[in-house]
């Protein structure tokens, strides 16, 4: 049994360790990627579950979290006129 090893040039371990960090990049944004959806699932049943069993304090909690929007709303209405007027001076 004759095995003919062929031993590695420089070059192919450079080729080879560049292909291992491309690998390894698209590996972590598809982990990345992975992660985003699980994070958006669990907030998502987190919701839910809040809606269900605590009715009272998710409607208080969501009043104020359109307060707040509607406050930046102005907030940046108000700025963009002025920065307008300012501009067409």
């Amino acid at each position: 049994m004759d095995l003919k090893i062929k031993t590695p040039r420089s070059d192919d371990y450079s080729e080879y360790a560049e292909k291992v960090r491309s690998g390894t990049s698209e590996a972590r944004s598809r982990a990345g990627e992975r992660g985003e959806l699980v994070r958006h699932e669990v907030g998502e049943r987190m919701f839910d579950i809040m809606m269900e069993y605590f009715p009272q304090e998710y409607q208080e909690r969501r009043r104020e979290e359109l307060v707040r929007a509607f406050g930046a709303g102005i907030a940046v209405g108000f700025l963009g006129r002025e920065i307008l007027r300012y501009t067409r001076r």
